[in-house]
C-alpha cells in the first residue's frame, strides 16, 4: 500500500494523458468500456473512464482485484463459463459484463497497484496482438505515474512537495463539501534547525530532513498526506479526523521526535513544534486553513516550542 501512495495513484489530479491511453486502448480493442482500475486495501477507484460511469466500488467484487494476482495480463473471453468472476455483481448486474482483458500496473518493486482494462457485454476472444497492446499500455500507464510522482515530491525528504499539499487540502476540502466530516491540517517545525546546519554542516543537515520526514511519515495512516512545505517546515493532513484525535497524534509525534536520534553518528537530538487547525466553515479556503495552521505553529513557538497548540 506504501507504493500506492508513493506513486500517488489514487490523487493525481490531471486526467489527460491517462484518458488519452484508455481512448487508444478502447479505439485499439474496439471495445465498449476501458478503465484505470486503482486497487486500494478495501476499494476500487475507477480513473480515466471510457464508457463506464462507475467511480469506485468495494475490492472484493471487483474483478481487477483477481488480475492484480498475477503479473501477466488476465484475459476472459466469456465470463459465465470462468467460475473466478460468473458470480460477480457487475456479471449478473448491470453492466453485464460478458468479458475482460486486463494488465496489471507493476511498480519497479513489483507491487501491482491495479489494472488497465477493458469489458463490454458480449462475449470475444482476444489474440495475441491484442494482449500484447493491452500490457503495452499498462507500462505507459506506469510510466506517467512516475513523471508525476517525481514532479509531486520533495527530492531531498521523498514526501510530497507543497504544490502537492495544497492540492490534496483543495481535495479534501471538496470531499468535505460533498460528504461533512472531519479533517485536521497540522504544521509542524524543527525547532532550532539552523543550530544543525551550524555545528555540523549542511550534509548532515540534510540527512536529519531525511530521517524526520521518514519519522513523521511513520506516525502516519496510508491516507494521510505528509508534505514538505520549504526549509524545516512540515505540514500533515488528517483526513476523517477531529481535533481531540489529532491532538493525540500531534503529541504522540512530538514525544516520538524529542526520544528519538537524528544524523547518524552526529546523534542529533531535535524537538518540534506543532500548530493544528480543524477545516471547518470557518476556514473556506486553503489559504485560511494554512493560515490558522500557522498562527497555530507561531503560538507554540512563542510559548517555547516543543510543544502542540491548536484553537
Amino acid at each position: 500500500m506504501k507504493a500506492f501512495l508513493a506513486l500517488d495513484a489514487s490523487t493525481y489530479g490531471s486526467e489527460a494523458g491517462f484518458r488519452n491511453i484508455t481512448r487508444l486502448l478502447q479505439l485499439m480493442l474496439g471495445m465498449e468500456m476501458v478503465t484505470i482500475s486503482l486497487i486500494s486495501a478495501d476499494k476500487q477507484i475507477l480513473r480515466a473512464k471510457q464508457g463506464f460511469d462507475v467511480g469506485e466500488g468495494a475490492r472484493e467484487a471487483a474483478i481487477c482485484n483477481t488480475a492484480i494476482q498475477s503479473y501477466e495480463p488476465l484475459v476472459i473471453e466469456d465470463t459465465l463459463e470462468d467460475a473466478r468472476v460468473r458470480d460477480n455483481p457487475f456479471v449478473t448486474g448491470p453492466p453485464f459484463l460478458r468479458c475482460y482483458i486486463g494488465a496489471p500496473l507493476t511498480t519497479v518493486d513489483g507491487y501491482n497497484l491495479g489494472t488497465i482494462c477493458a469489458f463490454e457485454s458480449t462475449p470475444r476472444q482476444f489474440n495475441r496482438r491484442e494482449i500484447e497492446f493491452v500490457t503495452i499500455c499498462a507500462k505507459l500507464v506506469m510510466n506517467e505515474l512516475d513523471l508525476r510522482r517525481q514532479a509531486n515530491r520533495d527530492p531531498l525528504t521523498k514526501v510530497f512537495n507543497r504544490r502537492s499539499f495544497e492540492a490534496g487540502l483543495n481535495r479534501e476540502m471538496e470531499r468535505l463539501r460533498r460528504r461533512p466530516g472531519n479533517a485536521v491540517v497540522a504544521f509542524l517545525d524543527i525547532d532550532f534547525f539552523k543550530s544543525v546546519n551550524d555545528t555540523h554542516g549542511h550534509p548532515v543537515g540534510d540527512r536529519v530532513l531525511r530521517e524526520f520526514a521518514a519519522v513523521i511519515s511513520d506516525q502516519c495512516r496510508e491516507n494521510d498526506l505528509v508534505a514538505r512545505l520549504g526549509g524545516e517546515e512540515f505540514a500533515v493532513l488528517l483526513p476523517d479526523t477531529d481535533l481531540a484525535s489529532a491532538r493525540i497524534w500531534a503529541e504522540r509525534t512530538r514525544w516520538t521526535v524529542a526520544n528519538a536520534w537524528f544524523g547518524g553518528a552526529d546523534a542529533v537530538s531535535l524537538t518540534v513544534s506543532v500548530g493544528l487547525t480543524e477545516l471547518d466553515a470557518t476556514h473556506n479556503t486553503s489559504d485560511a486553513i494554512e493560515l490558522a495552521a500557522d498562527h497555530a505553529l507561531m503560538e507554540a513557538k512563542r510559548l517555547g516550542r516543543n510543544r502542540v497548540v491548536s484553537p
